[in-house]
């Protein structure tokens, strides 16, 4: 790594500390000031010993991977059947006349207004949380197929017919390379919902444990260090995730130009 690399880490770096570094600020200031209540919100030291004691525990690990295991159950079912059902509608004029109606319906009901009807379908297992989180996925990932598909251009539709290319061979080699910049933001986004969906399905089903469960407790408890601790677990899992699906876009779309004017 050059000297300019390791710079422009730091850099980079420390731009993205400021903002936690200068919250953690304000909190001690607060606190030493009497302007909050200790109770409402902890010390920060307080925290820092919740999050010893907690990362010690396997109840928390195993909640987390019960956590994990759930959102990529309904990630993976709502990106793949959302891939194909996008593609269908973005390239089929008698799929998006037949089906695209009911399915804009469907999206502008909110994902919390289904549970009562998920629960009377699978009842109270885990099976009612993985259904609730591919609802509310599956919506980000047909959309986001759907405009990568209308991407192609009508003169590569046109050069088709005249190569009289067969339709599958057409989605496969034309229609999903084209499309897959927009796939991938499908994909990221779907992943971002199912996170959330998982959060949410465990904290109002209540059903086995999961990260939600920090959550639950530390209200039941009133102990907002363990709130707090639960907060911070939800927004680094999502942080890593996001990492992960952007890693994973750039090492499979490394053909792409990194700027319009590396492709003109």
């Amino acid at each position: 790594m050059s000297a300019r690399t390791t710079r422009r880490f730091i850099v980079r770096g420390f731009r993205g500390a400021a903002l936690p570094l200068a919250l953690l600020a304000f909190w001690t200031l607060a606190l030493s000031r009497g302007w909050a209540n200790r109770q409402l919100l902890p010390s920060p030291w307080t925290v820092l010993q919740t999050v010893r004691h907690s990362l010690a525990d396997a109840w928390f690990w195993t909640g987390l991977g019960h956590s994990l295991a759930r959102m990529a159950t309904g990630f993976l079912i709502a990106s793949t059947i959302g891939l194909l059902f996008g593609v269908l509608l973005g390239a089929s004029r008698w799929g998006a006349r037949l089906a695209g109606p009911g399915f804009h319906a469907f999206r502008q009901v909110a994902p919390f207004a289904w549970i009562p009807l998920i629960s009377a379908w699978f009842g109270v297992g885990e099976s009612t949380k993985v259904a609730f989180i591919t609802l509310a996925a599956f919506p980000a990932m047909v959309i986001n197929a759907i405009e990568g598909v209308q991407a192609v251009t009508r003169q590569h539709r046109e050069l088709a017919r005249v190569l009289e290319i067969s339709r599958w061979r057409f989605i496969t080699g034309v229609i999903v390379p084209t499309a897959m910049p927009q796939i991938f933001t499908g994909i990221h986004l779907t992943l971002v919902v199912a996170w959330l969906a998982t959060v949410g399905a465990e904290y109002f089903l209540q059903i086995g444990p999961g990260v939600a469960g920090i959550l639950i407790e530390g209200r039941a408890l009133v102990r907002m260090d363990l709130v707090l601790f639960g907060i911070a677990v939800i927004g680094l899992v999502g942080f890593a995730l996001n990492l992960t699906v952007r890693h994973l876009e750039a090492l499979v779309l490394r053909w792409r130009p990194a700027n319009t004017s590396e492709a003109s």
